[in-house]
């Protein structure tokens, strides 16, 4: 049975490139009205689960293991069935595939404000084609601008401010603005504090959270600030910095079968890297496909 309040499913996401393991066994849930802080050291893979849950594997080999769902939107289907790992072109269909969800069904709000402002459009017209994205439109677009201002905490007349125009402060403000512009059921906020200072920390997370629980907007909150994490959320998942040569109970483990064309011979079950990207473990030569996609921190 569906349950109508589950807004995310992701279980056991597994992502890798040839040399080591950028995120293992990561499950996630997000149900409606909740708060779920995803926390962990740099590197533990937050920012690239964010984005997975959107949709979004932009590493290779890429996918070893994992499903994705929207209960509340598309019931049990799995868009994680059809990525092959290593099929940088089974990436690309579910990149395309899910485009239609990203900017309605969920939202993302990026680590710098500067990432989701078109810094050659104003504010308001970047609230205009995000609200755009809602199936129904507001009767009056003017009075709906001004009302997502007002609970960002922005005056009116900021519609008509560019980007470069706004200080740091209010660039927050009006990312979370377009952010929350479609009516999302889902925001996804990757560390929304980063690069503030600790009182305007505080200010943009409070608001964060008051907004999406004034709006009804489920909350995915990345971040590495236990205090934070402490005041505001509802449910945490804990990730940690992913290793590849030894299970949970210390002993050593062979690579997944469908690795090895992506390993070096090192690398293979006979000759194990004692530590994730070490010397022990070249890179092999990079496949046409490889080179064509984007290569991301973790």
């Amino acid at each position: 049975m569906i349950d109508p309040d589950l807004l995310l499913d992701m279980q056991d996401l597994t992502i890798r490139t040839p040399s080591r393991v950028l995120v293992d066994g990561v499950s996630i849930q997000v149900r409606s009205g909740r708060c779920v802080a995803v926390i962990g050291h740099s590197g533990s893979g937050k920012s690239l689960s964010a984005r997975a849950a959107m949709g979004v594997i932009d590493v290779f080999p890429g996918l070893v293991r994992g499903s994705l769902r929207y209960p509340a939107y598309t019931g049990e289907k799995d868009w994680f069935a059809s990525v092959r790992l290593g099929v940088v072109s089974s990436q690309r269909a579910l990149l395309r595939d899910t485009r239609a969800l990203r900017g309605g069904y969920m939202t993302y709000s990026p680590q710098s404000a500067s990432s989701a402002l078109n810094p050659g459009r104003t504010l308001g017209r970047q609230l205009q084609i995000a609200i755009g994205r809602r199936e129904r439109p507001p009767e009056d677009l003017g009075l709906e601008i001004k009302g997502i201002l007002e609970e960002v905490g922005l005056p009116p007349r900021a519609a008509a401010s560019l980007p470069g125009e706004l200080s740091g402060g209010m660039a927050q403000r009006a990312a979370l603005a377009i952010a929350i512009a479609p009516n999302p059921p889902l925001l996804i906020a990757d560390e929304p504090e980063t690069g503030l200072d600790p009182v305007l920390r505080r200010v943009v997370t409070e608001l964060m959270i008051n907004v999406a629980k004034k709006t009804k907007v489920a909350l995915m909150l990345i971040s590495h600030n236990m205090e934070t994490v402490e005041r505001v959320a509802d449910d945490v998942v804990r990730l940690q910095i992913p290793t590849v040569s030894h299970d949970s109970l210390g002993r050593e483990r062979e690579p997944d079968p469908r690795l090895l064309p992506f390993l070096a011979p090192a690398a293979s079950p006979s000759h194990h890297a004692t530590e994730p990207g070490s010397a022990s473990t070249p890179h092999p030569p990079p496949t046409p496909e490889q080179a064509e996609l984007p290569q991301e921190e973790a």
